[in-house]
């Protein structure tokens, strides 16, 4: 097995705070059959870091949307605000937990297929797991610990 790692961050400036600025950062591994050609392997890294920037975009629009700022796409809302203070999520989704992200959802579609999950496989997961119908129903919380759970799937 080939074992490939992409992360990628962007530091975004703060409006209003000089010398500030926020990260954003996402990172991935997953495992390839050893005989991938090169252009495999540089098809599967282009495709995670595609992903990877998509998440990040998706995180900074969503905390702009979140406080009513209209910005451009690279700019974040204030540190006071930031998203840290939301990323836990409640255990349950409710109690006005945020829904996952449309990256979040995309990801764990994309992981549990590439380990060979059809969709009812995910929904039954979803639904065992958390209660929920479908992953777009998990909370941002929710959503990370199944990502984590189908990355480690059978690596223990």
């Amino acid at each position: 097995m080939i074992k490939l790692s992409a992360g990628v961050s962007k530091k975004v400036p703060m409006p209003d705070l000089e010398f500030s600025s926020q990260s954003y950062s996402a990172g991935m591994e997953v495992e390839m059959a050893s005989g991938a050609s090169s252009e495999e392997i540089q098809k599967k890294l282009r495709a995670l870091s595609g992903l990877l920037e998509a998440s990040i975009d998706e995180q900074i629009r969503s905390c702009q949307a979140e406080s009513g700022t209209h910005r451009d796409a690279a700019t974040p809302r204030p540190k006071a605000e930031s998203r840290r203070s939301q990323t836990g999520g409640s255990a349950n989704g409710g109690n006005g937990a945020r829904l996952a992200t449309k990256a979040q959802v995309k990801a764990i579609y994309a992981i549990a297929r590439e380990r060979g999950y059809t969709d009812q496989d995910i929904e039954r997961l979803v639904s065992d797991s958390f209660g929920a119908q479908r992953p777009s129903a998990l909370s941002i919380g929710q959503a990370s610990q199944l990502i984590d759970a189908l990355k480690n799937d059978g690596k223990e």
